[in-house]
């Protein structure tokens, strides 16, 4: 099995579970947000139902600048926003992954601040570390969102106080 059809495998498995959380999202809690410093919940939605598609495109390049907060965390208007932008990003990320071959993972990738590289890993890292392990922190955080507005949290990995 190849890198990229690993990382789609585990793609798919994690994506399933992460829609099931952006279906809780409470249409009249997407401006809620649980502290001044912290993102609403529906910032923090639309942010977890793009991302992978924007990281995956990350690793079509060698270097990529480090997007603006304002633009990755905007504030959606409804949650079926929200799920429709989950189906967009999952479909760019089966359709960009599978061309991807070990060769071209295995080089480096640069995180781009004013031109300079602030970060350099390989792409395999970038997948692994910022579309797979940074997407679940997040959703984590929605979970604790959909928590403290009476939300049922799905279950994840095991069972939550909710589901078992």
């Amino acid at each position: 099995m190849s890198i990229a059809q690993a990382m789609l495998a585990e793609f798919e498995h994690e994506s399933q579970t992460t829609r099931k959380f952006l279906e809780r999202v409470p249409q009249d809690k997407l401006r809620w947000r649980p502290h001044e410093k912290s993102h609403t919940t529906g910032e923090l939605a639309l942010h977890i139902a793009t991302l992978p598609a924007v990281i995956t495109r990350f690793v079509l390049a060698d270097a990529s600048p480090i997007p603006n907060p304002a633009d990755i965390f905007k504030q959606p208007e409804t949650v079926q926003q929200i799920l429709t932008a989950h189906e967009t990003s999952g479909a760019a990320v089966r359709e960009i992954l599978p061309t991807l071959d070990d060769a071209r993972l295995q080089t480096n990738w640069s995180a781009l601040v004013d031109g300079k590289p602030v970060l350099t890993v390989p792409k395999t890292m970038v997948l692994r570390l910022f579309m797979l392990n940074h997407w679940i922190q997040h959703r984590g955080q929605l979970g604790v969102h959909l928590r403290l507005i009476g939300a049922k949290v799905p279950a994840s990995y095991g069972p939550s106080g909710d589901e078992g």
